[in-house]
């Protein structure tokens, strides 16, 4: 089969997001290209010819140049609970690049930021984001450093969250550090109210009526 530039972009973006993902990586690709595994690895062969990507550890990478045409959006938070509010973030987020992948907050930084344990445990809650629609691919975060993630995933754009608490300046300085060329956008909430600390207290007040 004969690929267009975009079709070859999308398969470029799935090989990136394929390497975080939990599966093998032409399994990860063929179910998220709906691409039989014959016409990938013919398609495989002609983007390794052509330098994009490369065997390595097992699996196919992007090379240089071939990370180089797609842009890749990170975005992260807890997704304790998922809500409209979630999906609307991360449909934004994803309509940035090519492809989004989600850092999941760990069980201990939930505990120290939100000073309570999660609903659900960390490899719950990131086996539900990865399975949300917008989501290429999830990841867990650092315990100790959200810039370990950064470095890990080396995103071209650092979505924000509406509500999250994150200083843009700060994160600009900190990737410049690292060497990363990186955008940081704040995203936008058509119903800022729809909150995972609002929806407990709603869920909450409905028992204690009970």
């Amino acid at each position: 089969m004969h690929m267009n530039d975009d079709q070859r972009r999308n398969l470029l973006a799935k090989i990136y997001a394929s390497q975080f993902a939990s599966d093998d990586g032409i399994s990860y690709v063929a179910r998220n290209t709906q691409l039989d595994v014959e016409d990938l690895k013919a398609e495989f062969e002609v983007l390794q010819s052509g330098g994009l990507i490369d065997f390595a550890y097992g699996r196919y990478l992007l090379a240089n140049s071939g990370r180089k045409k797609i842009v890749v959006v990170m975005t992260g938070g807890a997704f304790d609970i998922i809500h409209p509010g979630h999906i609307e973030t991360l449909e934004q987020a994803r309509s940035l690049g090519d492809a989004l992948i989600v850092s999941v907050a760990r069980d201990s930084t939930f505990e120290r930021n939100k000073k309570r344990k999660p609903q659900h445990n960390e490899v719950l809650r990131r086996k539900l984001v990865s399975s949300l629609r917008p989501v290429d691919s999830a990841v867990l975060g650092s315990e100790t450093d959200i810039f370990e993630t950064v470095d890990l995933l080396k995103p071209d754009i650092i979505a924000l969250g509406y509500d999250q608490a994150h200083d843009e300046t700060r994160i600009l300085e900190e990737v410049k550090k690292r060497g990363l060329t990186v955008r940081v956008i704040r995203l936008k909430s058509s119903n800022p109210d729809i909150k995972t600390t609002s929806l407990i207290g709603q869920s909450n007040s409905a028992l204690a009526g009970l």
